[in-house]
């Protein structure tokens, strides 16, 4: 729909032009000699009025577009702004959830130590899947303490400082832990494949397991300083190896590693001793 003032200006620019043409054609044919004449000179205030009129729908359109453009400008300038804002609380809105869901496990597993921590470093060369959190040795953090998010198994502390700690995905190929199928009960050894173009797989389960694609694998408790029943991931496949009577399954990780902002770490009785944390 067109504004009032368009509306207007769009007539007033019609009308011109329409007195304009007209004024021409008869000055064409001599029929405005008359006009140079003195009595002629009665009329020209006539004619000055409609080049003022004439000056004045120019100009009116130059104001409005100079407005128009002003107001697009505006609306930019509104909708970047809106954008950001709506970035900022997307971020908020997934660290409140990582909260609460730390929360969640606490309470759904009062026998353990939980400590929040917060990501603040991966490593810079992309060779290990490793990250950087901000409790160390002095919150009571230890090497081979199980870091989980929220009750997903996300690896183990491998490296600690007073105030900060490595911790290493269990996606790295130096990564391994005891796992055990959920429905079956059947036990095997997570390896990380990430570094061989992989994600994570078990192996040395007994080859008369019933292993179900989309079964659950979680911690089978006999790895030190990691708790039974964190959910490591879900099976996608399985391979039967007859030679070495074992089945190898493939799984799938729970979460998106690439989105950590925040973990807890599980604290426990130490059982050995701490090592700097590599940069």
């Amino acid at each position: 729909m067109l504004s009032l003032s368009l509306r207007q200006t769009i007539v007033l620019v019609f009308l011109f032009a329409l007195v304009s043409a007209t004024l021409i054609t008869l000055d064409s044919r001599e029929r405005l000699d008359w006009l140079r004449s003195p009595a002629g000179h009665v009329l020209n205030p006539v004619v000055w009025a409609f080049n003022e009129a004439g000056d004045a729908v120019a100009s009116l359109g130059a104001g409005n577009q100079g407005v128009q453009t002003q107001e697009v400008e505006d609306l930019r300038q509104e909708r970047d702004r809106l954008l950001a804002e709506n970035a900022e609380l997307r971020v908020l809105r997934e660290e409140v959830e990582q909260l609460r869901d730390q929360l969640d496990f606490q309470n759904e597993h009062p026998d353990l130590e939980p400590l929040p921590a917060n990501v603040i470093g991966e490593d810079p060369k992309g060779v290990e899947r490793i990250i950087i959190i901000d409790q160390g040795r002095e919150d009571g953090v230890r090497i081979g303490m199980a870091v989980v998010s929220p009750e997903f198994f996300v690896g183990q502390v491998t490296g600690v400082d007073d105030n900060r700690a490595r911790v290493t995905l269990i996606l790295d190929a130096a990564a391994q832990i005891g796992g055990m199928l959920q429905e079956s009960g059947a036990e095997g050894v997570v390896y990380g494949r990430w570094q061989a173009g992989g994600l994570i797989e078990m192996r040395h389960i007994d080859a008369d397991a019933d292993v179900q694609e989309g079964e659950l694998v979680v911690t089978s408790g006999r790895t030190a300083r990691v708790p039974a029943g964190l959910i490591v991931g879900q099976v996608s496949e399985v391979d039967l190896d007859l030679q070495a009577d074992t089945q190898t399954v493939r799984l799938t990780p729970m979460l998106d590693f690439r989105q950590l902002q925040a973990v807890t770490v599980i604290l426990s009785e130490d059982v050995q001793e701490d090592v700097e944390v590599s940069e």
